[in-house]
């Protein structure tokens, strides 16, 4: 008997997803596609290309779904599992759309998670929530890419090795192991939502290498694009190291306070990089060498737009305009709960709210106009640690 899969987006993720799990005789895969005319366009590449293409360093692949939906009840009805591959803002208006008729049992799960999404999905089931299992990725497994869409993607590289999380969280293990055997890559289970949250490390490389890229940037158009993780000096990666520091102190402050707590997936950025990459690192010793001769990396840009006269930052990019309300925000929600002082997050979260027109931290309270538009505890009305970590099923 087939397993019915959904993959609910349009991206490079969705893309390779589809690709891959569509050339698995085993699946049966559907594509959710809501939005404009994204779902004819699949359907289109398709056709012409006889399924989604998927190149990795080692073999191609061609996959092709059973159907493209653009009904959320033709997309998730059967559905014993179901991928959103899509950006964090994002994860709240499909889940609304799907949740009706979602499948008694099923497995809900974002790649990445992202802070906060434990939060999203209770909010949003309430009392359904006991009806499905939800679980989440730390990080995307793969550093791939849309080359022709609807047709083809690629693979430029996947990490050693991803965490995940589940709740409940004795789920995480049978999930890790199910999704490793169809990814191909080594799934570790990790025991909550929270050790995901702090785990995740695009908080601090995104917006971090971001700031230390822009933060100086005059409004004169530069050159040429810039590289992004290769662009890494000692500076950024200064930067970069602090705000991991701030991270760890929150981390010990939570296990000191809750002994029973299990954080440990939550590591150091140094840690981190050589545990994902260590294979493509050519030199690790330091942490801007392991950026810069990181193969993973080679040649990935900066997000800016190309202008008359040169290029300029994309400020409104996924590094900052995803994975600050939706990443380190919820970071510094939860610090801010614990009682953490975090003051070089709060100098790059501060530059990025005015990069992005947004107010999140106010007088070092997350307690901004645009609030609703993140994943912070605030948002949804924890106002102490006990709330955070008792009632969310932390320990």
């Amino acid at each position: 008997m087939k397993t019915h899969i959904t993959i609910c987006g349009g991206g490079n993720a969705a893309h390779t997803l589809t690709g891959l799990l569509s050339s698995n005789d085993e699946l049966s895969v559907r594509v959710y596609l809501p939005f404009g005319d994204e779902a004819e366009k699949w359907r289109e590449g398709i056709l012409q290309n006889g399924g989604i293409t998927v190149d990795t360093p080692q073999k191609t692949l061609l996959g092709k779904p059973n159907a493209i939906c653009q009904d959320p009840r033709d997309a998730v009805t059967e559905a014993q599992i179901i991928l959103l591959a899509l950006p964090a803002f994002a994860h709240e208006p499909i889940l609304k759309q799907i949740a009706p008729y979602i499948y008694q049992g099923a497995w809900v799960g974002a790649l990445p998670a992202r802070g906060g999404l434990d939060l999203c999905f209770r909010d949003i089931f309430k009392e359904r929530l006991s009806e499905i299992v939800i679980f989440g990725f730390q990080t995307l497994p793969w550093a791939c890419r849309i080359q022709h869409y609807g047709k083809q993607a690629t693979i430029l590289g996947a990490k050693e090795q991803v965490d995940l999380t589940a709740w409940p969280a004795n789920k995480a293990p049978v999930i890790s192991t199910r999704l490793q055997e169809l990814f191909g890559i080594s799934i570790n289970p990790v025991s909550s939502f929270l050790s995901l949250m702090l785990a995740d490390t695009g908080q601090i490389i995104h917006p971090g290498i971001m700031y230390g890229l822009f933060h100086e940037w005059d409004g004169v158009p530069y050159e040429q694009q810039k590289l992004f993780y290769q662009a890494v000096d000692e500076e950024i990666a200064a930067v970069l190291q602090n705000m991991s520091e701030e991270i760890q102190m929150l981390r010990a402050r939570l296990e000191t306070v809750y002994p029973a707590i299990d954080l440990t997936s939550a590591r150091p950025i140094d840690e981190w990089l050589k545990r994902s990459y260590r294979a493509n690192i050519v030199d690790g010793s330091t942490l801007h060498a392991s950026f810069a001769t990181n193969r993973s990396y080679a040649g990935l840009m900066a997000p800016m737009i190309k202008t008359e006269d040169g290029f300029i930052p994309d400020f409104q990019a996924r590094y900052l305009s995803e994975d600050v309300p939706y990443n380190l925000l919820v970071t510094r929600g939860v610090a801010e709960l614990a009682g953490i002082t975090t003051p070089m997050i709060d100098q790059v979260l501060l530059w990025a709210q005015e990069r992005l027109n947004k107010e999140y931290l106010v007088e070092g309270k997350v307690c901004g106009k645009d609030l609703p538009a993140t994943r912070a505890p605030q948002r949804y009305g924890l106002t102490d640690i006990y709330q955070l970590v008792q009632e969310m099923d932390y320990l």
